[in-house]
């Protein structure tokens, strides 16, 4: 999970002119707390965007970024900065690619690429608030007392990519914790200080721990709003 690393950091928290889906019944256990995740974080204001845009920095302020996504379907894309060197990276559902300075495009569509462009995708919109939009398996694990928390800890695969755990505060109802085991490394993301934004709820702090637990990296987000978005921004730029 090299490269989706650095993605989910960046992206993990994330008028239009697309219709309101139709809200789902919860069917199980671990669907009706993510629905209360939802209702926590906006509710049904989530269904309205075409995408949304947010920008952060992470590595101690040393590296600004820019995300946008799509809420109807795959696709995002991730510009940053760090001095004078930067790198675009995005996934439109189709393959995903890195572009640098150099103005080189690396482009993958093989199915490792594919599975996870998705599983970053998917946790860059949150996509189990829309799961008529982006079908996946979810499963209730365990229940977690952790520092005066009671978490909800729930595994989820989306369609086409790989499990991962998400962890929910039974209270708030907010998510504290995505943990991937499954990927190239092992990675534990934190999110917290969760503001509200409009009609939504973000996190405005996300911490990549490592596999001591020691915080590898740092997260902040320093705007974050929604509205149309043009989906050519998510395919890959021609070579300069």
């Amino acid at each position: 999970m090299a490269r989706s690393v650095k993605a989910m950091l960046a992206f993990l928290v994330f008028s239009g002119l697309a219709g309101v889906s139709q809200a789902r019944t919860p069917t199980s256990k671990a669907e009706a707390i993510i629905a209360a995740s939802k209702r926590a974080t906006g509710g049904t204001a989530w269904n309205k965007p075409q995408g949304c845009f947010e920008q952060g920095t992470h590595a101690d302020g040393a590296i600004s970024y820019r995300t946008r996504f799509r809420l109807f379907g795959y696709g995002m894309r991730i510009d940053s900065e760090r001095g004078d060197t930067s790198r675009s990276m995005g996934f439109n559902g189709k393959a995903s690619w890195l572009a640098a300075g150099d103005g080189k495009v690396d482009v993958r569509s093989d199915p490792a690429s594919l599975r996870e462009g998705i599983v970053t995708n998917y946790l860059s919109i949150n996509g189990f608030f829309f799961p008529d939009r982006f079908p996946a398996r979810f499963k209730y694990l365990r229940e977690v007392r952790e520092a005066g928390k009671r978490l909800h800890v729930i595994e989820i695969t989306p369609q086409g990519g790989r499990p991962f755990e998400a962890w929910f505060d039974s209270r708030t109802h907010l998510i504290q914790r995505v943990v991937d085991r499954h990927g190239a490394s092992p990675t534990t993301v934190e999110a917290g200080d969760y503001r509200k934004v409009g009609d939504f709820t973000i996190a405005f702090k996300l911490n990549v721990l490592g596999r001591d637990g020691a915080v590898a990296d740092k997260g902040t987000v320093t705007s974050f709003h929604c509205g149309p978005i043009e989906s050519t921004i998510f395919d890959p730029p021609l070579p300069r």
